[in-house]
């Protein structure tokens, strides 16, 4: 299936919702959002993922996102709003934060020695603690998360086969919350052969419980 096929096909599961010109050069940004069409329960996503080869992956995956966010979305329906992204509730549950916190620093490191980057390799040996942050403010404006940040996006721009199919939903994955880790975790079965564990499972599971985390000097914290 091309994709220009595959874009025609991802229109006609969810109809009118979507206004698509498949002759597009480049599909992907019609799709932003996608994924919020089949809010709160997730009925029918596995059908997005048929034509792609081991979709099931992709699907087991994505459905997650569905489980964790469906309580928050009847919540705001009741009050007669349409939440734009995908937020889980937080939870109370710091020590599990922390573990996942841990996790992330460490898969980090070892994917840090993957890119061969050194200035990404460095900055990683320097980060040793996990912190929670209580207050709703995020501190991630500093040369540390740049370097990290920036470092994760230059590989995966690097090693991502724009020619693939499932490209075509590339910001339909950014677009589950505006946050490119995220959509890597989701996309994880495409780099599965570069990648060899899943190096950004403990970042979903940290987002799966309401909370966002971004590195400063020697730490991660991790907040609302």
């Amino acid at each position: 299936m091309t994709k220009k096929e595959y874009a025609k096909y991802l229109g006609d599961i969810i109809g009118e919702v979507i206004d698509l010109d498949v002759e597009s050069d480049d599909l992907r940004h019609q799709f932003y959002g996608y994924f919020q069409a089949f809010m709160p329960n997730g009925t029918n996503l596995e059908k997005v993922f048929k034509p792609i080869k081991e979709g099931d992956l992709y699907y087991k995956r994505l459905i997650k996102i569905f489980n964790a966010t469906k309580g928050i979305f009847n919540q705001l329906a009741a009050e007669g709003k349409s939440p734009a992204y995908f937020c889980p509730a937080p939870t109370q549950n710091k020590e599990l934060l922390i573990l996942n916190g841990e996790k992330y620093i460490s898969n980090l490191t070892l994917f840090s020695k993957i890119t061969g980057d050194q200035e990404f390799i460095d900055t990683m040996s320097q980060i040793k603690t996990v912190e929670i942050l209580d207050l709703d403010v995020r501190t991630n404006k500093n040369n540390t998360n740049v370097i990290v940040y920036e470092s994760i996006s230059d590989w995966f721009i690097d090693n991502t086969d724009y020619e693939a199919t499932i490209e075509v939903l590339s910001e339909a994955y950014y677009a589950i919350n505006c946050d490119y880790n995220l959509s890597y975790y989701f996309q994880y079965p495409s780099y599965q052969q570069k990648i060899k564990f899943d190096v950004f499972e403990p970042y979903f599971k940290i987002w799966e419980m309401g909370y966002y985390c971004w590195f400063n000097q020697g730490k991660l914290v991790i907040g609302q």
